[in-house]
């Protein structure tokens, strides 16, 4: 009711209606009823491409992981740009790259010598582009003697790349150096670009420069960054029956102090001028997110504003008149109000809620002048 087949290496094996089957690389033994001869050399074939299939996205995968040897002629940098605000216009854009000194400077030196040309271009293929070269500038290697960083100019992409998708995108940049004396491409890590493993501060940098018509809000950031942490609002008025910590209260009591306690005691009868006001974000507990400054002098403006007015107080008109009204009959109308009338900005680098550096200048934090208003 069978047939056995038998095969040797370097064997022709002829199968009953005269198929000669080729010469095999191993040998083999199959029991098959007669007439399912064609169904068990269907079955071969098919595991014989499922084999091949294998073999072929097995060797696609491995060739397509980033070579992070020493030898490796280019390297990649890749970054995710979905955090920057859609209403915000860039106006520049700069990757930076950490070149340290070469780990085997004789390698480097020889034998294409120590003048080399960087060339910084997108990545091949991405986002069914072709490669799109961005900057490029001489280098010697013997020019410093520590590490430095190289800036190049990524404007154009980063634009280009929020104009095609103004959602989740990630930017990808390809740096080769080719050498000046002979033309091939040289392992960037053997002249000191990335090492396998950077610590965070030698990591390679993507800076954007950006501008808003409208006057950025910390507290806006400091309500984002709160939320993302699940601090306690201590910004906003607690519910009614709501605990209060005590731990926030205090710091409010220890800043409120620092003010002078505006309005009680003998300060409360000297004229509207400039107080000092020291700003701790260590003590607000901020420093977990702010990285600079930690601390700044923001002054604030204490004291009366008395008819008659002094002219370096640059009263308005309204204030004039409702300070004479003041001084006629107090009971009826208030005094003006002692407030900053020239403020000055700051800028802070600190970690946003989206968990990026971020570099930024916020207007009318530091009181210049006080005037009554």
């Amino acid at each position: 009711g069978g047939v056995t087949l038998r095969a040797e290496v370097g064997d022709n094996l002829v199968i009953g209606d005269g198929t000669v089957l080729r010469r095999f690389r191993w040998s083999f033994r199959l029991w098959v009823p007669r007439a399912s001869v064609m169904r068990a050399w269907l079955q071969l074939a098919g595991f014989l491409y499922f084999l091949f299939l294998f073999f072929f996205f097995f060797l696609f995968f491995v060739l397509s992981l980033p070579d992070a040897s020493p030898s490796a002629p280019e390297q990649q940098y890749l970054f995710d740009i979905s955090s920057l605000p859609e209403a915000e216009e860039v106006t520049g854009a700069e990757l930076r790259v950490l070149r340290a000194l070469p780990e085997n400077r004789s390698l480097a030196l020889s034998p294409e010598g120590t003048f080399h040309h960087l060339l910084l271009s997108t990545c091949p293929g991405w986002d069914g582009e072709e490669p799109r070269l961005l900057d490029s500038r001489a280098a010697d290697i013997l020019d410093a003697g520590s590490s430095r960083w190289e800036v190049f100019d990524v404007w154009e992409a980063l634009r280009d790349g929020r104009e095609r998708s103004p959602s989740g995108k990630v930017l990808c940049f390809l740096l080769r150096i080719v050498s000046d004396q002979s033309g091939r491409l040289l392992p960037p890590r053997q002249l000191g670009f990335s090492k396998p493993q950077p610590q965070p501060h030698e990591r390679a940098l993507l800076v954007a420069f950006s501008r808003t018509q409208r006057k950025e809000n910390l507290f806006k950031e400091i309500r984002d960054k709160i939320k993302a942490l699940g601090s306690a609002p201590f910004l906003e008025p607690p519910d009614p029956g709501q605990e209060v910590y005590p731990k926030r209260r205090k710091r409010r009591t220890t800043i409120a102090a620092r003010s002078g306690g505006r309005g009680h005691g003998k300060k409360a009868k000297t004229r509207c001028s400039r107080k000092p006001l020291h700003v701790n974000f260590k003590e607000l507990g901020w420093d977990d997110w702010i990285i600079a400054p930690l601390d700044y002098e923001a002054y604030h403006c204490e004291g009366v504003c008395d008819f008659p007015l002094r002219s370096h107080l640059e009263p308005t008109n309204h204030a004039i008149i409702q300070t004479l009204m003041n001084s006629m009959d107090p009971e009826s109308t208030p005094p003006s109000c002692c407030v900053p009338s020239k403020l000055s900005p700051i800028s802070i680098l600190y970690i946003d809620s989206g968990n990026n550096v971020v570099y930024k200048q916020y207007e009318d934090m530091v009181v210049e002048t006080c005037g009554c208003r």
